[in-house]
């Protein structure tokens, strides 16, 4: 049975009236046509003559191969005028072309290809965050059901509460998101006290690769699981992927020839004859591989809630930064998806690095002969999820990690975040979010050796002596 998307869709948003101004725009472009329309500023007021990029030297295809100098982004004339000018709320025409070049090559979908079924729309967003939190205005009404990762990457935390939509945890393992579990949630939901009173489920949101904050990275096969799941129960996937790239397995053999695991958004194309499309919106962003100030993302999916968000933008903020865009567009023709691809496994291998760097410091002060945390090694991303040993209490039985980096890490001078922040239900837990990803390298050790410490006042401080070991 197809996804009724109409029925998708909030209340809100099907009442939203559509921006008349912008529903006219194209017909500007209509030969002879004289336009009173748009109160757009004269071209004449912007004082720029030219946008220029330069890579650094170590950069893949830093070097101009004709005048030997560093490789220059450079937008001007017609290009620079038009992206200095009010824009297209789905995305700026460049940018679309090299998005959906990269989606065919590592995904395996192409726009417009003359199959219906298959076909998805793309719309750019002020980073993957702004796209995810105009998808909850535009997908859910108060008192609709999401379904969430536990632990999960809280930024959409609050887009959720403040609108009375309720939240259902799935519970995740060494590979992320437990199908069994989603299936146990998904299969008993009528019957199952905690839910029988919730409206069932639109969608399921998860970090597949390098999950904020368990470092998690799911497996083909789990995906194939999930996948199957939701399109037999008609839920939508957010597939919110920003750590893709930075996957560690296979870094070293040809960036463009090595296997990747494959996207939810991928993965759609099997068993399509069954279930068909349309289950997966897959949000990418730009700011863990380029610039995380430049704030550009894109989301690829079923065309009526893509073209939901475009509309919910363009009665928002009009669209994102066209020139931010631009650059990145050049970049990527620059470097066609050979490049890009080079480059992205460029910065996965120095992520790796910082992993094995702060797994040889983890162990030499939180492990070893007398550890006091256990963690499991990511593959992808830039954190660890420390379950720390910590001594119980009469409500946490493994222990506070709140408590004691409130009080006691910060008194020492380290600071990771508690894992109450990565709950929906705030539970109180033992485990805690270090990050790998900027930390000078001469403070790792002695920050790991500052938590440490923290750890074992927290056990002096319970009364204990000596830390008992780890069960």
């Amino acid at each position: 049975m197809p996804i009724d998307y109409e029925r998708m869709l909030s209340t809100e948003f099907q009442r939203r009236p559509s921006p008349a101004i912008r529903g006219l725009l194209a017909l500007e472009s209509k030969p002879d046509m004289i336009s009173f329309l748009a109160g757009k500023p004269n071209p004449s007021g912007f004082p720029f003559q030219s946008i220029s990029v330069t890579l650094k030297p170590d950069a893949v295809m830093s070097n101009d191969p004709e005048t030997n100098t560093p490789t220059q982004l450079v937008i001007e004339g017609d290009t620079l005028n038009r992206v200095l000018q009010y824009g297209s709320s789905s995305s700026d025409i460049l940018f679309s072309e090299a998005i959906g070049a990269i989606v065919t090559a590592v995904h395996g979908r192409t726009r417009n290809d003359g199959t219906p079924a298959g076909d998805f729309e793309l719309s750019v967003g002020t980073g993957s965050q702004d796209l995810l939190s105009k998808t909850s205005t535009v997908l859910f009404n108060p008192g609709d059901t999401v379904l969430l990762e536990s632990p999960m990457y809280p930024g959409l935390l609050p887009d959720f509460t403040s609108r009375g939509i309720h939240v259902v945890n799935i519970d995740t393992d060494y590979e992320g998101l437990s199908a069994t579990s989603l299936a146990s949630v998904l299969e008993n939901w009528s019957t199952n006290t905690k839910t029988a009173h919730l409206r069932f489920p639109k969608a399921l949101y998860t970090v597949p690769t390098g999950g904020n904050p368990a470092g998690t990275t799911a497996s083909a096969d789990r995906k194939r699981e999930i996948l199957r799941l939701v399109r037999t129960h008609n839920v939508l996937i957010l597939e919110d992927d920003p750590y893709f790239y930075l996957a560690f397995d296979g870094l070293g053999e040809d960036p463009v020839s090595r296997k990747r695991v494959p996207s939810y958004f991928a993965l759609e194309r099997e068993e399509s004859e069954t279930f068909g499309y349309g289950y997966v919106l897959r949000f990418e962003s730009f700011s863990k591989i380029l610039s995380a100030g430049m704030r550009v993302g894109y989301v690829v999916g079923p065309t009526p809630i893509v073209r939901a968000i475009v509309a919910y933008t363009a009665s928002s903020n009009i669209h994102p930064s066209s020139p931010d865009q631009v650059i990145i567009a050049q970049l990527l023709k620059h470097w066609g998806v050979s490049g890009f691809l080079q480059h992205v496994d460029k910065v996965a291998t120095m992520y790796k690095h910082r992993r094995d760097m702060f797994l040889q410091s983890l162990n030499a002060t939180l492990g070893g002969d007398a550890p006091v945390a256990t963690w499991v090694m990511p593959v992808a991303g830039m954190f660890f999820w420390l379950k720390l040993h910590l001594p119980p209490t009469a409500t946490a039985p493994e222990g506070d990690s709140f408590k004691t980096i409130s009080e006691k890490a910060i008194a020492h001078d380290v600071l990771v975040v508690p894992g109450s922040s990565f709950y929906a239900d705030g539970r109180v837990t033992p485990y805690a979010r270090a990050s790998f990803s900027v930390t000078p390298d001469d403070q790792i050790l002695e920050g790991l050796r500052r938590l440490r410490k923290a750890i074992e006042a927290t056990w002096k401080e319970a009364g204990y002596d000596t830390i008992p070991p780890m069960p």
